[in-house]
């Protein structure tokens, strides 16, 4: 039997066909019972190893006893009525989409690059604040809530119990901005100094020097053991999750190049060493301890 391609969207769409299942109460084989279908039928589906009519997806959650929101989300999700591609969001605020999550959650590798910030993924609560203030966020329960949602990415990362292996190319100009208090840069240098040292984790600092390549936007590639590789741009306001062989390509020779020009896994310590140094006296605080932070803690070295 033909193997059918697995997408992005379809393991979504699977992911969450099974969620809605488990909540009703139901195993795969009464599900297949129920719908006439054989359990394989089911399990690619649910698996995104499978693709159906939106019929079919119809018939699956009115079993499963959807919501009726659910219905046409999922609906539309499988007819390709709903936008996959291209998603929208807060400014600066992606971490609630399912998309994202389900990526970082099934992938073996990370790989980012970052012009303008610190990665998402390491990140410090203080530094994640400071951003969203930048970005015009203002204190209140959303904004509480969208720093929850991005500690909650990051911690979902670091206790997955496969870890992906993360590349995270950060440059230069990211790490010398101050943001609204330079204490706050300063414990994310330290935060950045102490995930380098885990063995997953490979911070490559880009050099402001090199002016051989550019881009506006951040953007990540998920790569996975069987499936193909996902790349997410972060575009501030809307998120582009691309899949095109073309497409991938052209941003791994992108990075082909960023990583020519990155100092190496030792020169970024060095680096990020030195210029915690540099910010120390501006912060007004003196034998600062590492900041202990629980998404890094009881990690393997």
């Amino acid at each position: 039997m033909r193997q059918e391609t697995s997408t992005a969207r379809s393991r979504e769409l699977g992911h969450e066909l099974r969620r809605v299942r488990k909540r009703a109460g139901y195993s795969g084989t009464e599900m297949a019972r129920m719908l006439g279908w054989g359990l394989p039928k089911v399990s690619r589906l649910e698996s995104g190893q499978r693709e159906v009519l939106p019929t079919e997806i119809t018939d699956y959650l009115a079993r499963a006893r959807a919501t009726p929101e659910e219905l046409a989300e999922l609906v539309a999700l499988a007819s390709g009525a709903h936008n996959h591609r291209l998603q929208f969001h807060a400014a600066g605020q992606p971490d609630a989409l399912r998309t994202l999550t389900l990526l970082e959650a099934r992938c073996k590798s990370i790989t980012t690059y970052s012009p303008d910030l610190v990665p998402a993924h390491l990140q410090t609560d203080a530094y994640i604040q400071a951003v969203f203030r930048r970005y015009g966020h203002t204190a209140g329960p959303e904004f509480d809530a969208a720093v929850a949602a991005r500690v909650k990415r990051q911690t979902a990362i670091f206790t997955r119990h496969s870890r992906p292996a993360l590349t995270l190319y950060v440059h230069e100009d990211a790490l010398c901005a101050t943001l609204d208090d330079p204490a706050i840069m300063y414990e994310q240098l330290l935060h950045l100094q102490l995930s380098s040292e885990l063995p997953h984790c490979r911070i490559r600092v880009v050099p402001a020097s090199n002016d051989t390549f550019d881009s506006r936007h951040d953007f990540t590639i998920f790569r996975h053991e069987v499936d193909q590789p996902v790349l997410h741009v972060d575009a501030l306001t809307a998120s582009l999750f691309l899949e095109d062989d073309t497409e991938i390509a052209f941003y791994q020779e992108f990075l082909n190049h960023v990583d020519a020009a990155a100092l190496d896994r030792h020169e970024s310590r060095e680096w990020l060493a030195s210029r915690t140094r540099e910010l120390e006296p501006r912060t007004h605080v003196h034998a600062r301890r590492w900041p202990q932070d629980s998404r890094l803690v009881h990690q393997p070295r």
